[in-house]
C-alpha cells in the first residue's frame, strides 16, 4: 500500500504547528519538512539510490529526525547505529546490517573510525538542484528502519521493520492512548532505539509536538514536565523512579513506562503521588508497544500491562508448543501486522522471526481471563535452583521497596550445591548500608525461601544498556 508521507502531509495540514522542539531550537513542521526535503536531495546527491542501506551514528537532535525521515524518501532503509559504540562495536554493527554509508557528527566521528565505508561527518551537502518532483509517497510493505535489539542477551540483532508496521504501531497506541491535537511527547529515550524512534515517527503522523532531549537527566525532565507543557512522556522504570515523588505535572496525561518491568510497587507511588503510569511492554520486533494499559486502568496497578493493542494479538505458549489457557505461564507468541518481516544474519538475508505467522518473543507471561497481560521476564533468565525455578522480576518486584534500597538487579550465580542460586546485586539509597540477612528477613514473608537471595552484592550502579535495560548476563558474568 502506496501512503502519502507522513511528514509532508502534516506540514500541509499544520505548516506552523511546532513540530520539533530541542534544547537548541524550534521547528515548525514547515521548516521540518524543508530540512528533510534538503537532507533528501543531499542523499540522493550522495548516491542514495531505493535499497540503499544508511547508517546514522548520531546522538538525539534535529540532525537524527531529519535522517529518519528523508532516507524512506528515496526507497533507501536507515539504519539506526548506536553513537556511543566502540569503533569496533560499530563496525560490527555496519557489517551485518549492510550500511553503504555512514552520517555522523564531529561526537561520533572517532566511533566511525573502524567502518570501511564512505563517512558523511556533518549535514550532507545539498546541491541546490530542485527537482519538482512531484509530493513524497511512502510503500508501507517496504523496509523503512533496521534497529538493533538492546542485545540484554548477547550481540545486538539488526531488526527491519517497513512503514508499515511503524504505521499499525502508531495507529494502535493511538486507539489505546489517544492521539490530541495539542500533545507534546517529551523523547529522553534513546531514538537509535525503537522506543524513542516510535515518538519521532507516531509525532510526525498525529501532526503533534516532540519535545526532544538528548537524554535522560532528572533536572531536564523535571523543568520539562513542568514548564514546556508536556502532555505525554515515555520512561524505563529506573527514570520513573527517580521521579515518582515529584508531584505530576497537571497538563500529562500519560507516562508510558516500559523497556523493562515495573513493580507494582514503584507504580502505585507514582500513581498515588498523580502520575499517570501506562505500564507497556513491547519489544523491537514488533515495532515497540504490544500490550498497554492506559492511564486510569485499573489493571496497569495489578501487576498487567493490559490489554493487547489493536490489531495485535498474543497468546500463551506451553513448553510442548500448544496454547496455554488463561493463568497459566508460557512464552509469550506475538502476530499482526507490526511484527518485523526479519532480522539480518550475517550474510545480510532476511531471516523471518515468525513460527506460522507467531513470533516467538523470548519473553514469559500468562494471560488473565480478560485477556491482560502478565510479562514474568525473559525465559533465558529463569533462575533454576534446586530444580525449583525463579523468575528475578519477581524477587526485583519484593525487594525493591525494601529500606535501603535504591535500585535492584537479580540474576544467577553458580553453586556447587544447588547448581545456581538466586543473587542480588544491589545499589543503596545514599547512607543505607543493605545486608543480606536485612533483606532475606524483610522478604521472608512475600517470597517462597527458594526464591530469597544467597548472595548480595553492593554496587554503585546496575550494567544497563542504552534502553534501561539491565544485562543479567554482565551480573552473571562478574558473579
Amino acid at each position: 500500500m502506496i501512503v502519502p508521507d507522513w511528514l509532508d502531509r502534516a506540514a500541509g495540514v499544520r505548516p506552523e504547528h511546532p513540530a520539533l522542539v530541542t534544547p537548541e531550537e524550534t521547528l515548525s513542521f514547515a521548516a521540518l519538512a524543508a530540512r528533510v526535503a534538503s537532507r533528501t536531495r543531499g542523499l540522493r546527491a550522495a548516491g542514495v539510490t531505493a535499497g540503499t542501506h544508511v547508517g546514522a551514528l548520531l546522538p538525539n537532535g534535529a540532525a537524527l529526525v531529519e535522517l529518519v525521515h528523508a532516507v524512506p524518501r528515496l526507497g533507501a532503509t536507515l539504519v539506526l547505529l548506536d553513537p556511543r559504540g566502540t569503533p569496533a562495536e560499530i563496525a560490527r554493527q555496519v557489517r551485518r546490517a549492510g550500511v553503504r554509508l555512514v552520517v555522523a557528527d564531529e561526537t561520533t566521528r572517532a566511533a566511525a573510525a573502524g567502518v570501511d565505508v564512505d563517512v558523511v561527518v556533518g549535514p550532507l551537502a545539498d546541491p541546490g538542484v530542485r527537482v519538482d518532483d512531484p509530493p513524497p509517497l511512502l510503500d508501507l510493505a517496504a523496509p523503512h528502519t533496521v534497529v538493533f535489539t538492546s542485545g540484554t542477551a548477547g550481540d545486538a540483532k539488526p531488526v527491519v521493520l517497513t512503514a508499515g508496521n511503524h504505521w499499525w504501531s502508531a495507529a494502535g497506541s493511538a486507539a489505546r492512548l489517544g492521539a490530541h491535537a495539542d500533545d507534546r511527547w517529551l523523547a529522553c529515550l534513546p531514538c537509535w532505539h525503537v522506543g524513542g524512534l516510535a515518538i519521532l515517527l507516531r509525532s510526525a503522523m498525529y501532526a503533534t509536538t516532540v519535545v526532544l532531549h538528548a537524554g535522560f537527566r532528572v533536572e531536564a525532565v523535571e523543568r520539562a514536565l513542568h514548564e514546556d507543557g508536556i502532555t505525554m512522556v515515555s520512561l524505563v522504570p529506573t527514570a520513573l523512579g527517580r521521579l515518582r515523588a515529584t508531584r505530576a505535572p497537571a497538563r500529562l496525561r500519560c507516562a508510558l513506562v516500559g523497556g523493562a518491568a515495573a513493580s507494582i510497587d514503584l507504580l502505585s507511588e507514582a500513581h498515588a503521588h498523580g502520575w499517570p503510569v501506562a505500564p507497556t511492554y513491547g519489544c523491537t520486533e514488533a515495532a515497540s508497544q504490544i500490550a498497554t494499559a492506559a492511564p486510569g486502568d485499573p489493571r496497569g496497578l495489578a501487576g498487567t500491562v493490559g490489554l493487547p493493542l489493536l490489531p495485535t494479538r498474543v497468546r500463551i505458549v506451553r513448553a510442548d508448543d500448544t496454547v496455554a489457557g488463561p493463568g497459566e505461564t508460557g512464552g509469550i507468541d506475538v502476530s499482526g501486522p507490526t511484527v518485523t518481516p526479519g532480522t539480518l544474519d550475517e550474510r545480510g538475508t532476511l531471516v523471518p522471526p515468525a513460527l506460522d505467522g507467531w513470533l516467538r518473543t523470548g519473553d514469559l507471561g500468562s494471560l488473565d481471563p480478560d485477556g491482560a497481560l502478565r510479562v514474568l521476564g525473559r525465559r533465558d533468565d529463569v533462575i533454576v535452583t534446586g530444580g525449583e525455578n525463579v523468575v528475578p522480576q519477581e524477587v526485583e518486584g519484593v525487594l525493591a521497596s525494601l529500606p535501603g534500597v535504591a535500585e535492584i538487579a537479580v540474576a544467577a550465580v553458580a553453586d556447587p550445591e544447588w547448581g545456581h542460586v538466586v543473587a542480588a546485586w544491589v545499589v543503596p539509597q545514599p547512607g543505607a548500608v543493605p545486608t543480606l540477612d536485612a533483606l532475606r528477613a524483610a522478604a521472608r514473608a512475600r517470597l517462597a525461601p527458594h526464591k530469597l537471595p544467597r548472595r548480595l552484592y553492593l554496587v554503585a550502579a546496575l550494567p544497563r544498556t542504552a534502553a534501561g535495560k539491565v544485562r543479567r548476563a554482565a551480573l552473571r558474568a562478574a558473579g
